[in-house]
């Protein structure tokens, strides 16, 4: 008996809101940062596909699917010549799958709740493995706010790094994510 109802009270304590969630691109943005010796460049898109189910155990399968073509960095030369060191005409996505565990404490609310998605990047034609830190919170309006961030290496996507002046840029790509998602009815 006291197995039951302990059992039971950590049911409830830890379970996760259950459904599936589709990106909502007008209140998403995926930002990226990569330096040079003589400066740096920050860029973004907010033209984010994306999905992700959360099962009644609190599995997330998640993926989310970014145009190439949509990547801004303020700089139509730079932006143009970005796409063509990305082949995005062979490669016009960079997409993400993954799957993480979420345990909600009854006694967080609204606080954000830690993911950590382990998955596949497929940037560049190249799919890697990847582990992604994040974290959920979820809202009362049956919204929800995924953040976090992550850096990339560029050679391990096989990406030839520009250069100015003959030094190249470096090798890492530091990404952020703030995705807002909405509850399917």
């Amino acid at each position: 008996m006291t197995s039951t109802v302990v059992a039971l009270v950590l049911a409830v304590a830890f379970s996760a809101p259950q459904g599936t969630f589709t990106v909502d691109p007008s209140a998403t943005v995926v930002r990226f940062h990569i330096r040079h010796k003589l400066h740096q460049v920050d860029g973004r898109s907010t033209s984010i596909e994306g999905r992700a189910v959360v099962e009644p155990d609190g599995k997330v399968l998640a993926m989310v699917r970014i145009p190439v073509a949509s990547f801004d960095s303020g700089d139509t030369n730079r932006d143009a010549h970005m796409r063509e060191t990305l082949e995005s005409g062979a490669h016009p996505f960079v997409v993400f799958k993954g799957v993480a565990s979420l345990v909600v404490p009854a006694a967080a609310g609204r606080s954000p709740v830690p993911l950590h998605f382990k998955g596949e990047l497929d940037f560049h034609g190249v799919k890697r493995p990847v582990e992604v830190p994040a974290a959920v919170e979820f809202r009362p309006d049956g919204m929800a706010a995924v953040r976090g961030k992550m850096t990339l290496s560029l050679e391990a996507f096989r990406i030839e790094r520009p250069s100015l002046l003959f030094v190249k840029i470096d090798d890492a790509c530091a990404v952020e994510f703030d995705l807002t998602l909405r509850r399917d009815r």
